[in-house]
């Protein structure tokens, strides 16, 4: 299923690939957040990312959240040190959340930078 990050905060199943980002401008200073997707069953989260411009930025960091209410978020895992080009990280397993959403942020340096983000929910 490809999908472009639509808030998903139901039990709908969604395991396989979704898009939770593209083009996403993230300024050093300031969070951002993607939608909510379901786990659909999952219990596994594969980040994949491109960052295309650090824009003065050394790297920035995709930390997995996640929550069972929508509203009370806890973190799965930080990413951090991410730089230009394609990332995968460390797949996390044995995610307890029914949604899961990514926060962006720059972790080093100071400016804006370009990214696209995608999101596997695998079962493991």
């Amino acid at each position: 299923r490809f999908t472009t990050g639509e808030t998903n905060t139901q039990s709908e199943k969604t395991m396989g690939y979704t898009v939770m980002a593209a083009r996403l401008a993230v300024t050093n200073g300031t969070d951002n957040f993607s939608n909510a997707i379901g786990m659909g069953g999952g219990n596994a989260v594969q980040v994949d990312a491109v960052c295309f411009n650090l824009g003065g930025a050394t790297s920035y960091t995709i930390e997995v959240q996640g929550s069972n209410d929508g509203a009370n978020w806890s973190v799965v895992t930080a990413n951090s040190g991410l730089v230009l080009g394609y990332s995968a990280p460390t797949k996390s397993t044995g995610v307890g959340f029914s949604m899961i959403r990514y926060r962006y942020s720059v972790s080093a340096g100071a400016g804006t930078i370009i990214i696209y983000a995608g999101c596997n929910i695998s079962h493991q």
